[in-house]
């Protein structure tokens, strides 16, 4: 128990003897005996917690590992020609912008009215 021998347990109940007394000694053993209690008690229902979450968090696992098989194992139909149409139907037509065409020369028209 906690790696301590019948010798070194002997001396710790000769030091709680002289320290608390024959009178208050059987008090304190029987609080540190329910708190040994308690405290075994509380670590049992940690472990069982513990190992029921492991439980469901490998069967879930095993469930999405044997999702990934079938849907492997499923064979794949792509239709080459379906799939391209689908894409091409997706991309928008490229619009194209016409621009007006400007010149800084002067026409032959505008230059006779300023002369003429």
């Amino acid at each position: 128990m906690f790696g301590i021998g019948f010798q070194e347990l002997l001396v710790i109940l000769v030091v709680a003897l002289i320290v608390l007394g024959p009178q208050r000694l059987p008090e304190v053993a029987k609080s540190l005996g329910k708190f040994y209690r308690e405290l075994k008690s509380a670590v049992d229902d940690v472990k069982s917690s513990v190992a029921t979450d492991l439980k469901s968090v490998k069967e879930i696992e095993y469930d999405i590992k044997s999702d990934i098989t079938k849907k492997l194992e499923e064979p794949v139909k792509i239709d080459f020609e379906k799939e391209f149409e689908k894409e091409i139907k997706k991309s928008e037509p490229v619009k194209t912008v016409e621009r007006e065409k400007i010149t800084f020369k002067r026409e032959k028209n505008d230059e006779d009215n300023i002369n003429g």
